[in-house]
């Protein structure tokens, strides 16, 4: 894979990193707030899987700018993921909501 920068590859680099941005204010309200009521945790574990197989295709490939930015990104998904998983336990439990078994209506 071809790790330096070439002028053509200037749009892949830019467009990468900016891609990048949209993940952190996510991630930053998500820690102040401790709130992922919003977030479909399907949703996320589908754009995990696709950074995956992006990650993979473009190693092959070797688009370095590419392969860069999707594993950051990738790791933007995961920290989002765990948040999705911590915080949603604890909004049920600060909610009354029993995350046991459901009890039968009479």
């Amino acid at each position: 894979m071809n790790t330096l920068p070439r002028g053509e590859d200037a749009f892949g680099w830019a467009g990468g990193l900016l891609a990048l941005i949209y993940n952190i204010p996510q991630i930053y309200v998500i820690f102040k707030t401790k709130k992922v009521d919003d977030l479909s945790v399907h949703s996320w574990i589908l754009r995990l899987i696709s950074y995956t197989l992006y990650i993979i295709h473009v190693y092959m490939k070797g688009d370095a700018a590419l392969f860069y930015t999707y594993s950051i990104g990738f790791v933007q998904a995961i920290i989002i993921t765990v948040q999705i998983f911590v915080y949603k336990s604890d909004c049920q439990d600060i909610n009354g909501v029993s995350s046991g078994p459901k009890r039968e209506r009479a």
